[in-house]
């Protein structure tokens, strides 16, 4: 190659940046002559685009070209001699690594120093090359322009790229992205109907408190003050009773019978009375538990062996089933005649729901903060609509007489005595279940 390919050293030096911080362009200059690789190198070696300085790679065949391409990746810029081994080895070059090695990103930049052997305008037309410039015109300031273009390009073809795999990658993976999106907003969902049904099994329990609450002020005030009209009547019936038996003994040992039948009547408005009082008193009696809840004191019990006690001591059969949480024993200080109350409660109930005797079940736990009471029948089971009430004072579906409908009342405000809460599921003609939960220190 001619040596007048060095005029560009003697023209202007361009801008700089002394220490950019980015990754530098791949270029890779081929051309036979070593001496062209330095000159070249020499001149673009303060040049910087995009903050970015050149690495260089030294190619001195096409087969050389070819290799390097192969094991570096990233090469951006390629000056590209066109005769070196053979008269079209350059332009041989360009159709493998457009075609054999399908690299179109790369931009390249032909230079000859012979430009009357192949015209430039046929070469830009036949081979996919970005310009072709001669040697002897290829001053510092053109070889400037000439790699800004070049890289510009070649960051724009880069930055197409990148959006396409971009967009490739979104359109293979919509479906999938779509999916886990539509899972996300179904966990969203079930999650927020689960918030609302917490919130409101909160403001059911609230409710249930606050009409707690009133009921029992209003409770302890009746209880109170029937007590007392109820201790007078109850004691004049007493002398009233008295007196009649003695006047009918006096009767009898007068000989008269005409007056037998209105005795008879008497004696038994009487005993429909006794009864009626004694309904009344049982009434009083378990209004009171709102007063002060008998005063019984807590104390540390084993939970296990009170349970154990109280099914030996019932006259039906209990299948009771005891669960320890591993590490926790059955210690629990709590007030055990309370606990047994709401168990009694709760068993009773179990019966009177028409459950065979042996299939109702009690489940007792003791848990690290808490104990868990269970009592589950096989009997004619609670319709949907009714489950908020059967806790209501007086609410029974007992004919009137039979039961007061205050025992589920009384085993909720014994469970609220102990910070706990008590739930019921229920299925007509299945069962029911109540659970009680008490934390250990509450």
């Amino acid at each position: 190659m001619s040596n007048s390919s060095f005029s560009f050293l003697a023209s202007e030096s361009g801008h700089t940046l002394d220490n950019p911080k980015k990754a530098p362009w791949k270029i890779l200059l081929v051309d036979d002559e070593p001496e062209i690789h330095q000159v070249t190198k020499m001149a673009l070696s303060r040049f910087t685009y995009d903050d970015r300085a050149l690495e260089f790679h030294h190619a001195y065949s096409k087969v050389q070209a070819i290799e390097i391409l192969k094991e570096i990746e990233g090469i951006s810029v390629i000056l590209l001699d066109v005769i070196m081994e053979t008269d079209t080895a350059g332009l041989d070059c360009v159709r493998e690594i457009r075609h054999s090695l399908n690299n179109k990103d790369v931009r390249i930049i032909l230079r000859t120093g012979q430009p009357s052997t192949i015209p430039e305008h046929e070469v830009m037309l036949k081979y996919d090359i970005n310009d072709y410039k001669n040697k002897v015109d290829l001053t510092k300031s053109r070889l400037y322009i000439v790699m800004t273009s070049a890289l510009r390009a070649f960051e724009d073809i880069e930055r197409k790229a990148a959006l396409i795999s971009a967009l490739e990658d979104l359109n293979d993976n919509l479906e999938e992205r779509v999916a886990e999106r539509t899972s996300e907003l179904q966990l969203a969902n079930l999650e927020l109907i689960q918030a609302k049904q917490q919130i409101i099994a909160q403001q059911q329990s609230l409710l249930q408190s606050e009409k707690m609450a009133s009921v029992g002020q209003l409770a302890a005030g009746v209880a109170h003050e029937i007590n007392n009209p109820l201790g007078a009547i109850k004691c004049n019936f007493d002398v009233l009773s008295d007196y009649i038996r003695d006047f009918k003994e006096n009767l009898t040992r007068l000989g008269t019978s005409d007056v037998d039948l209105d005795i008879a009547e008497i004696t038994e408005i009487l005993d429909d009375t006794r009864v009626d009082l004694s309904r009344i008193e049982k009434i009083v009696k378990a209004l009171s538990i709102f007063n002060g809840l008998s005063g019984e004191k807590r104390a540390t019990i084993n939970l296990k062996k009170v349970i154990e006690q109280y099914a030996a001591d019932l006259k039906l059969p209990l299948s009771v089933k005891f669960l320890l949480e591993e590490g926790v024993c059955w210690e629990v200080l709590c007030c055990p005649g309370q606990i047994l109350q709401i168990v009694g409660i709760l068993h009773k109930n179990a019966v009177e729901a028409g459950s065979d005797i042996n299939e109702i079940e009690l489940d007792v736990m003791s848990c690290q903060n808490s104990i868990r009471l269970s009592v589950k029948d096989k009997g004619e089971g609670i319709e949907q609509s009714n489950l908020n009430r059967v806790f209501d004072p007086f609410y029974t579906t007992k004919p009137v007489g039979q039961n007061l409908g205050l025992g589920l009342t009384i085993a909720l405000v014994l469970t609220k005595h102990h910070n706990g809460e008590i739930k019921v599921e229920s299925e007509q003609g299945l069962g029911s279940s109540f659970e009680v939960c008490i934390p250990k220190e509450g």
